[in-house]
């Protein structure tokens, strides 16, 4: 969709995806539209919140989290729900797959991924429909354990 424009076009094509989708353009939105889409971290409900804050005082936390909500539901990004954490969003809507790092809890985008590459069997059910599924990859991030980047074949 958006992921591979920079932010400048991204931007720029914001009002259209908002009319496209059936969403009014305001100050809120575009806001939290332009956070999102100027990073590559996956960031918190509170993070986007802290960020925004600084030019929009009036902003609500709770304000924060319906828009994220209302862009996850149309599709404008992606939401990462990990184990005992709060979730987070990426506005990379592109298919592709995280790591996770047990340890301090970092999410990074894995583009050239395994479920790229190797099929994914889908099973075929009467009475259920798959619209979409994630891959996470769980471990420990070079920075928490000190070592240099090595592949790691895993038991299948």
């Amino acid at each position: 969709m958006l992921s591979n424009m920079n932010l400048q076009e991204r931007l720029q094509r914001f009002p259209e995806l908002c009319k496209n989708s059936g969403m009014k353009v305001t100050h809120q939105r575009t806001a939290v539209f332009k956070m999102l889409a100027g990073t590559k971290s996956h960031p918190t409900p509170e993070d986007v919140y802290s960020a925004i804050r600084q030019d929009m005082p009036s902003i609500s936390l709770a304000t924060v989290y319906k828009i994220l909500d209302l862009f996850y539901h149309k599709g404008f990004l992606r939401k990462i729900s990990t184990e005992g954490q709060v979730a987070r969003y990426d506005a990379n809507t592109m298919p592709h797959d995280h790591l996770v790092c047990n340890s301090c809890g970092t999410i990074r985008d894995l583009e050239s991924s395994p479920s790229n590459e190797t099929k994914v069997v889908i099973p075929v059910m009467n009475d259920f429909e798959v619209s979409h599924y994630d891959v996470v990859f769980y471990g420990t991030c070079n920075s928490c354990s000190g070592k240099g980047n090595r592949a790691k074949v895993l038991p299948a």
